[in-house]
This record gives structure tokens, sequence and C-alpha cells, in this order.
């Protein structure tokens, strides 16, 4: 200041200013890094949050339903009929019901279910439908099916259902549970409580397990683990960290925390060849026995991979005789679709009809070829004499009144009346009075079924599961 005059230098404008704005620009770029740094953290953050789990639940998840089921129960029209001597039952209940008529009560239940093909078939646990006189399904995204029981196992505690879907329905892959790792981190996916679509994780805590339920050995080679298996979990999914199968979910113990239970991929595998049996299902037969391929297979036929179903047997006389398919042929497809192993073969084969045909691809000294087979209604066996032949075993059904007197609430298995000296049955250590409840994975429910399978699996060992003076015994039998 000059004389009471402000004296600005024409330089000193120039460069506030441009100082000024040189500060605005490196502030505002710090700005924009800084912001650019936020959203390279966001999104490493986001890629570190997505971790293995998250994945298998991604993949997994669709695959996961949730199963509402209906029962009608029948009650007598007697109020007091919780209160009766049994005694006066017979009395009360005809007294009851002829003047106000039996009551009809509507049971829900809630449970989970797996999806395992695309075509819509679903594994569940068999008590979870079991009585249903209704099977509701709701699938992830929401969409809703009228579930049909196709069969079940009350032994393995293994259902198969079936949706009528118009389009590929998300499914699941099933794993190998032969190899699994105690400590290996596994996720359950169900639906307990009801509250949908809930995921829970853990380790493996031990294999091989067995479950004891009111003191009689309920089942056995189970997987335990520490993820929260609560009810409604029950037929939901246990995965591993690639989120595939490898158990179904089954059983809890009430007085215990973190240990839960499930079937392993393997047996279920098993059991579904059982379940998928379209000669029981479906009463259809073109009369050829088979079996999985074993790595000796796939070198003796020089196959890329376990890939078909090896023929072990065929039935004189039969469409599949006719047609020229032979012991020893491989089946490595079913009209033009690849069939991996038996359960896809029976898949297949559950969609024919009697009266329909059905073309196989063979695999026969290296070379490929077709066969065009006639699909028939199945013969109906004589059960007991097949029994007989292959077992040396006579049977009988259990009627529910002889069941209490075996220890059993209500009828299960086939009774042993006869052992045949020297036969197969006492070789194996069976007795008269002993209670045949399973050949291999499947349930002896009738001696017409238990022939069935004798006839598809020929001569093999098959271990074998009895009751016996209230006590469960697993014994091995050759058959002939």
């Amino acid at each position: 200041m000059i004389g009471g005059k402000m004296i600005r230098h024409p330089a000193c404008s120039h460069d506030f200013a441009r100082n000024h704005f040189a500060l605005f620009f490196l502030g505002g770029c710090a700005a924009l890094a800084a912001v650019a740094l936020v959203g390279r953290s966001s999104l490493a953050q986001d890629v570190s949050r997505r971790t293995p789990i998250v994945a298998a639940v991604e993949k997994a998840g669709p695959a996961v339903v949730n199963i509402s089921t209906e029962q009608i129960v029948v009650r007598s029209g007697d109020p007091f009929y919780q209160f009766r001597d049994p005694f006066f039952d017979e009395f009360f209940r005809d007294f009851y019901d002829r003047f106000s008529g039996p009551r009809q009560f509507r049971a829900h239940s809630l449970g989970s279910g797996v999806i395992i093909d695309p075509e819509g078939h679903v594994v569940t646990n068999e008590h979870v439908v079991r009585k249903a006189s209704r099977i509701d399904v709701t699938l992830s995204d929401g969409s809703k099916y009228e579930g049909k029981l196709l069969s079940s196992d009350a032994e393995s505690d293994l259902a198969l259902l079936e949706l009528n879907a118009k389009k590929p329905l998300p499914a699941i892959r099933l794993a190998r549970s032969d190899d699994l790792m105690i400590g290996e981190t596994v996720i359950a996916l169900g639906n307990p409580f009801g509250l949908e679509s809930t995921v829970t994780t853990g380790v493996v805590s031990a294999k091989n397990r067995s479950v004891t339920l009111q003191g009689n050995e309920a089942y056995t080679g189970l997987i335990q683990t520490d993820a929260a298996i609560n009810p409604g979990n029950s037929g939901g999914a246990l995965v591993n960290i690639n989120g595939d199968l490898i158990g179904i979910n089954v059983a809890i113990r009430a007085d215990a925390q973190g240990i839960g239970f499930a079937i392993p991929a393997d047996r279920v595998r098993e059991v579904l060849k059982a379940l998928f049996n379209y000669r029981l299902i479906k009463k259809t037969y073109i009369g050829v026995r088979g079996r999985d391929l074993t790595a000796a297979d796939v070198a003796a036929h020089k196959l890329p991979a376990r890939s078909g179903v090896l023929v072990v047997g065929v039935d004189p006389d039969s469409p599949a005789a006719k047609a020229g398919v032979r012991a020893g042929d491989v089946i490595t497809a079913v009209d033009g679709q690849p069939v991996a192993d038996m359960v896809q073969f029976f898949k297949k084969m559950l969609a024919k009809n009697v009266g329909d045909a059905v073309s196989l691809k063979l695999l026969r000294g290296g070379k490929e070829q077709l066969c065009r087979v006639a699909v028939v209604a199945a013969p109906k066996p004589s059960g007991a004499e097949i029994v007989r032949a292959k077992l040396g075993l006579t049977l009988q059904p259990m009627t529910a009144e002889m069941a209490p007197s075996f220890g059993f609430r209500e009828p299960a298995g086939l009774i042993i009346t006869a052992v045949e000296k020297g036969g197969p049955g006492e070789k194996a250590g069976l007795g008269r009075g002993d209670v045949l409840l399973r050949l291999g994975s499947i349930a002896t429910q009738s001696l017409d079924q238990l022939a069935v399978v004798l006839e598809q699996i020929g001569d093999a060992q098959v271990g074998l599961l009895i009751a016996r003076r209230g006590r469960l015994y697993r014994a091995i039998l050759t058959t002939r």
C-alpha cells in the first residue's frame, strides 16, 4: 500500500489464481484417487467375501426344496378314547363310531428334499412323506409342484418323488462319500422349523456312525457333522465345499447339541437303484440283468471311463434275448441318450410303457451295435419258489397280530419258517424265527418283491439285516 492506495502486481493475481487452480486440481485428483481407492477396496472386499462356502451354496441351493405334506388322520368319535381300558376298546369303538362316526383330522408336516436330475426327481427321507395324502414341493424360486411318490424304502429312510415339471429343473450332482475326511468342511441346506433356504456350516465329525433309537439300531454308516440339523432339515442336502451332494440329512439327537447325521451319498446311490427299479414301479420287463461297471470292466472293454451298464444275464425267451442282447454286453445308451450307470438306465426305462420299444446301444468285442427291444408286462414270479431256490429259505409275511411276539409294533420284514440244510441261508447262520428285514439295500416287504430282486442280482454275495429275539444282526449270504 503506497499513499493509501492498494498496488497489485500484475503477476501476483496470476500466481494466486494459478496456485489456487493447482490446489483445486490436486485436491480433485486426491478426491478422485480416494474414490477410486474406495472402489477398489470395495471390489476387493466383495471378492474376499465370496468364499468357497458362498459359491457352494449358490451352486447347490436351487436344488434344495421345501416339502409340505398333508395326512388325513382318522380317530374314533369317542372323546375318551385315550383314557379307556383296552378291554372295552371294541365295545366303545363300535358304540361311538355308530352314533357319532369316526373323526377326521388333517395333519401337516414340513421337511426338505433334493432335486437329483433336471427331469424333476426328488430324494427325501421316507419319514417326511410317510402316509401323506398330499405332497407339495416348493422350489427356491417360489415355484410349486405337487409331488408324486414313486417309491420309498423305510429301512434306509429314503423316498423318491417325481415332479411334473414342464422345464428342466436345477439339480445337484451326487458325489462320492467314501473319500470324506474328518474335519472336512460341510454345509447343510434345508428348511428347519419351516424356515426356507436355511444354511448351516460345520465339519465332518465322524464317519460310519450308528444311531440307536428306543433301544434298536435304526441307522448305520452315517456321516456325523456339527452343522446344525434341526426339525425340518430332514431330507435336505449335506454338501461339500464344491457344492456336490455327499449326504441326505436324516436325524438329530434330542439330548445333544452340535450333533447331526446324514445318509452317505454312496448309500443313496445304491438305494436309488431300487427306488428307480422300473420292474417294481411300472411292472414292465425286457429281461436284462445288469450292474455298474468296475475299473476291471473299463479296462477289459477299453472304455475311456466308467460309463455304461454291464449285462450280467439275459432271461431265456425274454424280449432282450430275442433281440440279440447277450451277457457281457455293455449298454452305453438308451434311445440314443448315454447312460452312465444302473440308476440312469432305470430312469430311462421308467419312461417306457408296455407296448413300447427301446433302442439299446451295445458295446460287444470293441464294436458298437444297436438292438431294438420290445417292452412287455413283467411276468409275476413265484416268490416262494425263487426264495427257496436262491436262498434255501422258506419265508412268510408278518401280520399285525404276529408283530408284537417278534418285538415289533407293526408288521416288518419276512419271517423265516424253514431253513434248507446246507443251503445258503444255513451257511449264513440264519435260523427259524429270524425276521429278514433287508437284502442288500432293499427292504424285504413281500415275497414277490424279494423274488424280483433275486432274479435281477443273479449269483452274488449280499448283505442281510435280520431281527432275532429283539436284536438286530447282519450277515453275508451267497445266492445260488
